[in-house]
């Protein structure tokens, strides 16, 4: 093989996620022309970290396949990826394999299971700024093979910039860019601060004005997801250098970007400062509401979540202009019975209109997991995350409340919040209580594309009598409330068709596990009556 030296084809390979993710929102999408939420950001960092004499390619398989040329193409192959991409990510990597090439596996997931991608020539794996130069001094000493690890963090403000030049950009409905790394929470459940670290780690102002020119370079126009894992992390530097770098370079362009980011709850607790992101061009949090139960949240190390009612902090929210998207998760341990009803209340009268709920999953690597295995609870492999392929992931451990009972609940919340008048009813309070301050105008390119996801949401809409109506209305209130409200009702609307089909898959998965949980459960009520026979019998 040669060396890195010299001049390598390189393949880089993003797998798909399954269609029943919560991140496989392409009915949402397609009608705008698109074929991917967002851009593999962890590949094209990866491709500014190698050596630039390289050749390069990126093949997201959320946009198209691999070809036939592009495996004949390729010399080395580095594929990268999270959890729900597991399978694919394993199926891309026997597919290598079968056809010879060298392969190289480094993401999240490997660095959290490394276990799994044992067949891997080259697992490198953490960080990339700090492993891909030990496995290339390997390689050059004649040995590219092997597992490549740093507990050292990388210092951020020496990460490459991103080649966003080796995509197309038309083909996603955001691009990316990650201003930190890590979180200074310490949430019993998270992988984050085990990846990642507490402590944040921040790119300078001007570096990421680069990569916003960069991305600006390749001609997109539009959202730009900021993919850091706490915003806030470090509140006081992003306030006083990041918020105010990003409103100098965006506003006198006419606003070619809005942003969107993930940031913890108390961000809420200061509005001076959101009112300055949404100055800057933010429009969309995500944050990590994961329970309405106080309790649970202190005992799952997420007191921060507990201090103000959630109701209050999502109002604040949307008072200033910023739509909050919630993740919730059900599972925990004291988790009481009739949760259903209060994660329900709690996204309807917020209301979060986009809620990402989920059962409670026991990571690689995390404190809830060794927790788990001291106990004796964990189920599985006790060294990895398993899950049943044949059901929907979550509750791989022994769970402190009947299983059959979080499942039902799990499936009644489902069920409810994404059923269509809920839902359309949902999309209109939160676009009656958003503040929809004039931001942007969009490029002509922009009007066109919009137009058209307009018209096919619009028929697909109006052919669904479940929604019908309840579409035309939400229409017709945003029209009247100016461009802003129109074009986030348009999208939220649209969504409906993601929500749709997850729903759907959702709750045909949770009722083969409840079927499961059935069988089991009248499996041992049988042996255990065989058993009380046996020992009448042996008494007489």
């Amino acid at each position: 093989m040669r060396t890195p030296d010299e001049k390598i084809r390189c393949l880089l390979v993003h797998p798909t996620f399954p269609l029943g993710s919560f991140w496989n929102y392409r009915a949402a999408i397609e009608p705008m022309g698109v074929k991917a939420p967002t851009i593999p950001l962890g590949l094209v960092t990866v491709a500014a970290i190698l050596p630039q004499h390289w050749e390069f390619r990126i093949v997201d398989e959320n946009v198209a396949a691999v070809s036939d040329a592009d495996w004949a193409w390729a010399e080395v192959v580095g594929i990268g990826g999270m959890l729900p991409q597991q399978d694919a990510f394993l199926t891309l990597m026997a597919e290598a394999k079968r056809r010879g090439k060298f392969v190289f596996v480094g993401g999240p997931d490997p660095t959290s299971q490394p276990e799994v991608y044992a067949a891997a020539d080259a697992r490198v794996l953490d960080e990339g700024e700090m492993t891909i130069p030990l496995w290339l001094e390997s390689w050059r000493r004649g040995d590219p093979g092997g597992t490549f690890r740093s507990a050292e963090k990388p210092d951020m403000t020496t990460s490459p910039l991103p080649r966003y030049d080796l995509l197309d950009p038309h083909d996603y409905a955001a691009m990316a860019l990650q201003i930190s790394r890590g979180c200074p929470f310490n949430c019993e459940f998270c992988d984050i601060i085990e990846l990642y670290g507490r402590k944040p780690r921040i790119k300078g102002p001007e570096q990421i004005i680069r990569e916003l020119k960069a991305i600006a370079k390749t001609g997109y126009r539009g959202v730009v997801d900021v993919v850091d894992d706490n915003f806030i992390g470090n509140k006081r530097y992003i306030r006083r250098e990041i918020i105010p770098a990003l409103r100098r370079w965006n506003r006198p362009r006419l606003r070619p970007f809005y942003f969107q980011t993930e940031a913890s709850m108390n961000l809420a607790d200061d509005v001076p400062m959101m009112k300055e992101m949404v100055m800057a061009g933010f429009r969309v949090i995500f944050t990590g509401i994961e329970t309405p139960n106080a309790e649970l949240l202190v005992k799952t190390q997420k007191s921060q979540n507990a201090v103000r009612p959630i109701k209050d902090r999502i109002r604040k929210m949307l008072d200033v202009g910023l739509l909050p998207v919630g993740g919730f998760i059900m599972g925990f341990d004291g988790e009481p019975p009739g949760m259903d009803r209060a994660m329900i209340d709690c996204i309807e009268e917020s209301p979060v209109v986009v809620a990402m709920c989920g059962l409670l999953v026991a990571l690689p690597q995390t404190q809830l997991t060794r927790r788990l295995q001291r106990e004796g609870r964990l189920l599985g492999n006790e060294t990895a995350f398993e899950t049943n392929k044949a059901n929907f992931p979550g509750l791989n451990f022994v769970t402190t409340r009947d299983r059959y009972q979080i499942l039902a609940e799990f499936s009644a919340v489902v069920d409810r919040i994404y059923s269509p008048k809920v839902y359309m009813d949902r999309v209109f309070r939160a676009i009656k209580l958003l503040n929809h301050l004039p931001m942007r105008m969009p490029r002509p390119f922009e009007i066109k594309r919009d137009l058209r996801a307009l018209f096919i949401v619009s028929w697909r809409m109006t052919r669904d009598p479940e929604v019908r109506w309840l579409f035309w209305r939400n229409f017709i209130y945003s029209f009247l409330r100016g461009p802003n409200a129109f074009d986030m009702c348009g999208r939220l609307n649209a969504m409906y068709l993601h929500f749709k089909a997850q729903r759907q898959h959702v709750l045909e998965r949770i009722g083969a596990m409840r079927e499961a949980a059935d069988a089991a459960k009248a499996s041992t009520q049988s042996t255990e009556r065989e058993g009380e026979r046996v020992s009448k019998v042996s008494g007489r």
